[in-house]
């Protein structure tokens, strides 16, 4: 019995000028989508749809490792992550011809991957298709009835009732009692079995990571986590009742919190670095520090396992943090972690069930951060009660906590959750197509105070403000205009300084002030869609644009390249990074040392320079 496991292709190429979008499915808590630009298929792989933040697919990659486990000829595959083409998706399907089709769906790919499961059939008409994922409608009997090209359902957290599901097709045995299945049955249409038990942790597999599961691909950058990395989970659950997470509501069916031996999930980060040299991992868990000694015992392995070398993160909640468990995390090697604020308002907290202490958080927040280990926090605008004041405390907040990063997004209200229930009676919903549920930039509701577009103006003007905040932090006490002076000067160079766009508008702004102090001519390095924010501070044939491709890519750019080359003597560069490594900069890079003969100067946004 061949057994395909399947995380299809999500993709819309860029058409007529205009953006195209790639989308992250299995393993995201949100289903949603990123804009690229350009599409060049190279044997069957779009290289622009790898790279950024991809989350590895848990349920998908422990169910493949399960079946195979069970005697199974199971492959699992990872087309996302793989960045292929539909065309080269279709042309595996037709070469491993899949007696079963496992495919993990979302509300947001719902119409789309019904159609992959349509041409699926086209190639192999004998295919059994199971239909899983994140959708609210896959739990209701209906839904397999009026779709005739699934077989099968298994909704909630699936790897073993899908194997028990394959176990008993095999034997020939009855499966009118495996958990969590939908399936026909003559006399009443069909048949919903309940949910059952949560499985036990270590009785699981670890997870498949070879098949079609490109394991260096996955990445989750969290305050500059480098890549390769390696992503893992050691927990799973979390006893908190927010509103809108979605995985306990809907894959646990529960607030239940479930964990590994920290010695398996050491051994499995220990048998992983022995095949790909990662640089990173990150514990994926729902809540990783829920318990407080579960941790400590794990931050002590690592450490003891000589794996503290070795940066990672996870996330966790800020209330829940004591200087026993910071001590040995930042032994353990801790490098950064993402905490869940959301709001500045205490009473917006407890209106969405968040079960937090603010006061707490915020000095769970400045513990964590004097420690030394990177906080990333998350913020969310539309939540119950909230309005123009809270809102605008939650970004005042924000600019003043002690963190490296942050995230702010529009509460999605996805279906399957207390929330979709709580505005849909509200009538705050203001789209019911599953398509336009890609995240949390776009609103699909309003709330009482405010409409969706609001909302996404809040979003952009608090990314706004947090990073002047955090730019007015580092840069404007005037210390780092003399250090960008200075390493000029020890240059000995006269000619012209190219300054790059690739970092904040700010930062690049504030640099070329910089350098004109100095005395020194600039041009600046940019995409055409930046050009306008520099009218007020250069002329136009002091502005190189380029608009063939998006970002900085050395291989689009052989044109540009040359038109550059006629900017005289160029004897300064300066590339500012938005982070404090450089990680994902290799482009930029490459073009900043096609000036032959001249220095190149890497400054960050915290006011460091990167020697390379």
């Amino acid at each position: 019995m061949k057994v395909l496991f399947s995380n299809p292709p999500w993709h819309e190429k860029p058409v007529d000028g205009n953006l195209g979008w790639r989308g992250v499915r299995a393993g995201s808590r949100w289903p949603h989508t990123f804009e690229y630009a350009k599409h060049e298929p190279v044997d069957g792989i779009i290289p622009e749809l790898i790279g950024g933040y991809l989350p590895f697919p848990f349920w998908l990659a422990t169910a493949g490792a399960l079946a195979k486990r069970h005697g199974f000829d199971a492959y699992t595959r990872d087309s996302i992550a793989l960045g292929e083409t539909y065309e080269s998706f279709y042309n595996f399907i037709t070469e491993f011809m899949p007696d079963f089709f496992i495919i993990e769906t979302a509300s947001a790919t719902l119409e789309h991957d019904l159609e992959i499961v349509r041409n699926v059939r086209k190639i192999q008409p004998s295919v059994k298709v199971v239909f899983t994922g994140l959708h609210t409608e896959l739990e209701e009997t209906q839904f397999l009835l009026a779709h005739k090209e699934l077989d099968y359902v298994v909704y909630g957290e699936y790897e073993g009732s899908v194997i028990t599901l394959l176990d008993r097709l095999r034997a020939g045995e009855s499966i009118s009692e495996v958990p969590g299945l939908i399936f026909r049955n003559d006399l009443i249409g069909a048949q919903k079995n309940e949910f059952g038990k949560l499985i036990k942790l270590d009785e699981l597999p670890w997870a498949e990571r070879e098949d079609g599961v490109p394991a260096e691909n996955y990445f989750d950058g969290v305050c500059g986590l480098k890549r390769p990395q390696l992503q893992l989970m050691s927990t799973r659950g979390c006893p908190y009742g927010c509103i809108f997470c979605v995985w306990p509501q809907m894959f646990y069916k529960s607030g239940k919190f479930r964990k590994r031996s920290p010695q398996d999930v050491v051994d499995e980060i220990k048998a992983n670095l022995e095949k790909v040299d990662y640089k990173s991992f990150y514990i994926d868990d729902d809540t990783f520090n829920v318990n407080r000694r579960n941790v400590i015992d794990l931050a002590n392995l690592i450490r003891k396992n000589n794996l503290h070398t070795i940066p990672w993160g996870s996330m966790g909640r800020a209330d829940l943090v004591d200087d026993e468990q910071l001590d040995a995390l930042v032994e353990a090697g801790m490098f950064s972690v993402k905490y869940g604020v959301e709001s500045a308002s205490q009473q917006v907290l407890d209106a969405a069930d968040k079960q937090i202490d603010l006061k707490k958080v915020i000095k769970g927040i400045e513990m964590t951060a004097a420690r030394g280990i990177k906080v990333h926090l998350t913020f969310t605008f539309g939540l119950p009660l909230d309005t123009v004041e809270t809102i605008e405390d939650t970004i005042a907040l924000a600019c003043r906590l002690p963190c490296d990063t942050a995230q702010f997004s529009i509460a999605t209200p996805y279906p399957g959750t207390v929330m979709y229930d709580m505005y849909k009676e509200n009538g705050w919903l203001t789209s019911e197509d599953w398509k336009d549920y890609v995240g949390s930039t776009k609103a699909v509701s309003r709330t009482e105070h405010f409409t969706g577009e609001e909302l996404e103006f809040y979003v952009k003007e608090a990314y706004r403000r947090f990073n002047e905040s955090r730019w007015a932090k580092y840069l404007r006490d005037g210390s780092f205009d003399q250090k960008v002076i200075e390493l000029l000067a020890t240059k000995k160079g006269n000619g012209k300084v190219a300054i790059f766009q690739s970092a904040h508008l700010n930062f690049t702004k504030f640099l070329i002030e910089t350098v004109q102090s100095a005395g020194r001519e600039v041009v600046v390095i940019c995409h055409e869609r930046f050009k306008d924010n520099f009218n007020k501070l250069l002329k136009p044939n002091e502005m190189y644009t380029f608009d063939n491709v998006y970002n900085f890519e050395l291989a689009s750019l052989s044109s540009f390249i040359n038109e550059i080359s006629t900017l005289g003597v160029v004897s300064d560069v300066i590339t500012p990074y938005s982070n404090d490594d450089g990680e994902g900069y290799e482009q930029v890079d490459a073009l900043a040392n096609c000036f032959i003969g001249t220095a190149v100067t890497r400054v960050t946004m915290s006011g460091k320079v990167i020697e390379k």
